[in-house]
């Protein structure tokens, strides 16, 4: 399969064309091809396909859209779901864009070479993978988002085929092509010096000057400029007929005119062995493109990131790269802003760079002022990339930017220089750990493969170890490389027994080690910043949010702000999505170390302290707004007056657990392990309704198992029957009913001994549910009226979690449905007083069940559509999977078995992805009915032969009489009378201990073989 965005959007299937239906479709899937391989947020989908006009259906929308996508690729697992967004798993050479970079790649690393026919190919290779305007039949304002960087880099790429070609000599075939690309782009200067050169070399130089007259005239009348330097110096070489002017083989300078000064080439040497880093190195080509409307304009790129990223070896390895386009030279001057000694005065660089540009000492100004005169003056008629390294800050690198739009800059500094962009344009790249591959391949490249054979699976370990990081990565790389006796699991065993910081640093020149070059960021940092940084090391989750570290210090948002912003700017810890904090793992032990050191234990344990109770107390009221009528767990208030977070609409509270989910999840486990028993133990109850809403069903037994054991350690016996009771629901999920009922006996036993009787009616109907679900609804009966006579004793009020609504459950099992429906009705009068939505649509789903097993299908079709848009508005997959799949079931009763059949898939996909096998084996038995009675026995008995096998793997007795039932109806219509019997005489098998009215059905069809 291959898919194109280099022109009208598509998919190529077997060499056909496979037909895009729809503009949003077309936006969606570019998207997605343009971030192959990587997670595209929900928000940034969303404004693709309805640019500033998001619907506030959107989500839903999307989700749709995505849906269809699915089912045009045909691999699922194609289009990967994450919290986060979705992503496109690509191979290489999947999408005309990805063959198109590589081959520019391919042709760049040619010219390098000195192979310039084989670098004109390439480049014509990936010239022709272009139909037309990229992203054609996209939604417009995604087009004008995204399709003018695609067209800067088609542009950028075919001005180096044609300096390739006029290089080897290929003047008379370009003339023609440069004529239509002028009339297209007028001011275009780099096409125009292209045309005029190719005319001159062809000795027709009266030409050449007349198009240099046209771009002249162009320029004063339209924009009131000049044309610029290179332009005019082209256009005097010409005059004077200029011998530079004539081809020499296989050169790509543009043509200067002869200089006495000294041409520098200050580059540090080209790392070895650079390693990924692909899409930052196509963001460095577009420097090498004109300005808007085709002016030259001076570029300046300012690298950003934190220590060890390696931001001086991307620097270099481009300047090497593309050093024949800078005929002047390249110079390059470290400012030392993050080194151990003081930063470099601007006037020590300037006599640098002075110095590089032939300068003799005695020539050089002792003014700042004049030297900086003099540096742009010697650099206004050449063509030269200027590295300015390691820069501390924007007063340091203003006096050295060249003046001339001929120079490129690149700026590196672990400070994101943000007053500089203020005064100049400036071009911000902040870099990234490496991804986990490209990690791999540097310490491959590094290593040999002879030495990592047969350890791929450590070297993957030793990668995540080092975060990615290149620094940590080369420094590990070193230590196997000294030691070959040390093998990469020693090395990682090492990493993960001692501090890593330590096992990273090379004793014999410390400077070099991770820790120092932290130590220079740190150091910079004034005092309140670097308190907050010490602190942050200690938050458990993978990422905080603004409040969250305002808490921790116990800072007003003034002061804190500012020094979160000092952090980000000297990135240490990076910005993410909704303004979300991150913080590298191997800077995370850094701020932990000098925490260790710089702050006191009691102190450090208040601030966590009071940051636990500020997510539990938070997590509570959000909870109370994301599901109402919920007993909240809490029964006294924060430690600090007024500490927590509040939420004027349940949207705001579901937002902030949705973000505050992971660090939520992470507290947990740290609390209990850490000696915050009962923030650890409440924060899990707490949340255990938004663990099934989102199905998190691992997270769900993962932190109630840690939390039960913390509920011991403090003798607390409420909260181990609490505890116990929402880790057997979470078994439910799973397929584990034995540990399910097991659990819930033993908080039964709990709430009998201390006395807690509405807790006693609670263990009760979760018994009695647990019961409905293996098979015994004659018994689960009995038990929840126990429940319902404690609960009416006590006053409760039925609702869509009370015994009420349990013996419903177990009516429809055993056929009673008018009783079902009656006491589903009386329990949704309570839940919709409360305005609990999630438990409302519960109720529907199983009161739709009731209508229509009573024959009232558009009562059934009504409470299931209700149900659907609960589910959609609340972002509940699953509860819209299950809603989907009802819908399919009734409108196959209703003879509608087509469309029965799309809305059974449609819950199929999406349960899949939720891997939800109890709601899946339900649905399979739906789908293999409806496949049935549309006349498709094979494929029902596919579907039903799946069903089974999931039911039999989860133990879930009633659907195991229910697919043996399918398929002994498959069986009949194929004309399979063993096979049908064997299967009627299990599912009998299955029924009559239940008692339900599926048993009677069974044995009247056995009587009649």
């Amino acid at each position: 399969m291959e898919f194109r965005v280099l022109g009208p959007v598509g998919i190529w299937r077997d060499e056909r064309f496979v037909s895009i239906v729809g503009q949003k479709q077309r936006t969606l899937l570019a998207v997605l091809v343009l971030n192959a391989n990587r997670v595209v947020s929900h928000d940034r989908l969303l404004v693709a396909l309805w640019g500033s006009a998001v619907p506030a259906s959107g989500r839903r929308l999307l989700h749709n859209h995505l849906w269809s996508l699915r089912r045009l690729l045909g691999d699922i697992a194609a289009l990967a779901s994450s919290p986060a967004g979705y992503a496109l798993q690509l191979p290489a050479g999947s999408s005309d864009l990805d063959v198109f970079d590589t081959k520019v790649e391919q042709a760049r690393t040619a010219l390098s070479a000195g192979d310039a026919a084989q670098a004109a190919e390439r480049f014509r290779e990936a010239l022709s993978l272009w139909r037309g305007p990229a992203l054609a039949g996209t939604h417009p304002e995604f087009q004008l988002t995204e399709g003018p960087g695609l067209e800067e880099r088609r542009v950028v790429t075919l001005t180096e085929r044609i300096d390739v070609d006029l290089a080897l000599g290929g003047n008379s075939e370009l003339i023609a092509e440069l004529r239509r690309f002028v009339a297209e782009n007028p001011l275009h200067e780099k096409f125009r010096g292209q045309l005029m050169l190719a005319l001159y070399r062809e000795g027709r130089a009266a030409e050449a000057l007349e198009e240099y007259r046209i771009v002249h005239r162009h320029f004063r009348n339209e924009l009131g400029l000049e044309p610029g330097e290179d332009l005019a110096r082209l256009h005097q070489a010409i005059l004077s007929a200029d011998p530079s002017l004539d081809p020499e083989p296989r050169r790509l300078e543009v043509p200067v005119a002869p200089r006495s000064l000294p041409i520098p080439r200050q580059l540090p040497s080209d790392i070895a062995r650079f390693t990924g880093r692909k899409d930052n190195l196509r963001q460095l080509d577009l420097m090498l493109s004109t300005g808007k409307g085709g002016v030259p304009a001076m570029v300046i790129t300012s690298i950003a990131g934190t220590a060890g990223i390696g931001k001086t070896a991307l620097a270099t390895h481009w300047g090497h790269r593309v050093a024949g386009l800078f005929p002047d030279g390249q110079l390059y001057v470290n400012l030392r802003g993050y080194s151990q000694g003081q930063p470099v005065a601007a006037a020590q660089a300037l006599h640098r760079l002075l110095r590089g540009l032939g300068v003799a000492v005695e020539e050089i100004p002792q003014e700042v002022d004049e030297r900086e005169t003099l540096y742009r003056s010697l650099l206004a008629d050449r063509r030269v990339l200027v590295v300015l390294d390691n820069a501390a800050s924007p007063d340091q690198v203003r006096p050295l930017l060249p003046g001339s739009p001929s120079c490129k800059v690149i700026i590196t500094s672990r400070d994101s220089l943000r007053g500089l962009w203020v005064t100049h344009d400036v071009r911000g790249m902040t870099l990234d750990v490496l991804s986990a591959d490209e990690a791999r391949d540097l310490l491959v490249a590094i290593l040999g493969t002879e030495r990592v054979r047969g350890e791929a699976e450590a070297l993957s370990q030793l990668a995540r170890l080092c975060g990615h990081l290149p620094l940590a990565l080369r420094l590990a790389a070193a230590h196997l490389t000294g030691q070959p006796s040390l093998s990469v699991d020693d090395m990682v065993a090492r990493l993960r027994d001692e501090n890593p910081l330590v096992a990273l640093d090379i004793g014999e020149d410390p400077h070099s080690g991770v820790r120092a070059a932290f130590e220079l960021s740190y150091r910079a940092l004034p005092e309140t910043a670097r308190r907050v940084f010490r602190l942050m090391g200690f938050h458990p989750g993978p990422d905080i949010g603004v409040d969250a570290v305002l808490v921790l210090a116990g800072l007003p948002s003034s002061e804190g702000r500012a020094a979160i912003d000092r952090l980000v700017a000297a990135h240490l810890i990076q910005r993410g999505e909704v303004g979300r904090l991150a913080m590298h793992d191997l800077v995370r032990v850094y701020a932990r170390d000098r925490s260790e050191l710089d702050d006191r234990t009691v102190d450090r344990r208040d601030a966590l302290s009071r940051l636990f109770d500020w997510y539990l107390y938070t997590a509570d009221g959000a909870m109370n707004l994301f599901d109402p009528g919920r007993l909240s767990m809490l029964t006294d208030t924060p430690s600090e007056y007024g500490l927590k977070k509040t939420f004027d609409r349940p949207e705001a509270a579901t937002s902030w657990l949705d973000e505050e989910y992971l660090s939520l999840v992470s507290m947990i486990s740290y609390c209990a392990l850490q000696g915050w028993h009962d923030h650890a133990w409440k924060t899990a109850r707490t949340l255990s309704r938004f663990f099934y809403l989102r199905d998190r069903i691992d997270d769900w037994i993962t932190t109630h198992r840690i939390s039960l054991v913390a509920t011991q350690e403090l003798d607390d016996l409420h909260g181990e029957a609490e505890v116990l009771g929402s880790l057997g629901y979470a078994y439910i999920f799973v397929g584990n009913y034995d540990d399910y009922l097991e659990l819930q006996q033993r908080a039964l036993s709990l709430r009998r001994a201390t006395g807690d009787r509405r807790g006693e009616a609670k263990a009760l109907r979760d018994i009695g549910y647990g019961l409905i679900r293996t098979g015994r609804p004659g018994e689960a009966i009995e038990i929840c009226e126990q429940s319902l006579v404690i609960e009416r004793a006590l006053g409760e009020r039925p609702d869509g979690q009370g015994a009420l609504y349990h013996l419903a459950i177990a009516y429809l099992q055993v056929g009673r449905f008018e009783e079902a429906a009656e006491s589903l009705q009386e329990c949704r009068s309570y839940v919709r007083k409360e305005d609990s939505r999630h438990k409302d649509a519960y109720i529907l789903l199983y009161q739709g069940d009731a209508y229509l097993r009573l024959g009232k299908v558009e009562a059934a079709l009504k409470c299931h559509m209700e149900a659907l848009q609960i589910g959609r508005e609340m972002e509940n997959p699953r509860l819209e999977a299950d809603a989907i799949n009802n819908l399919g079931r009734d409108h196959g009763w209703n003879g509608f078995h087509a469309k029965a059949i799309e809305y059974h898939e449609r819950a199929l996909v999406q349960v899949r992805e939720l891997r939800d096998r109890e709601l899946e084996c339900e649905i399979l038995c739906d789908l293999s009915r409806a496949f049935l009675v549309s006349g498709d026995p094979l494929e029902a008995l596919k579907h039903c032969w799946s069903a089974l096998r999931l039911a039999t793997d989860l133990r879930y007795v009633y659907f195991q009489g229910r697919a043996h039932q399918r398929v002994a109806e498959a069986m009949e219509v194929l004309g399979e009378k063993e096979d049908l019997k064997i299967h009627l005489e299990k599912a009998l098998a299955v029924f009559a201990p239940m008692g339900v009215p599926e048993a009677d059905t069974v044995a009247e069809r056995l009587a009649t073989l």
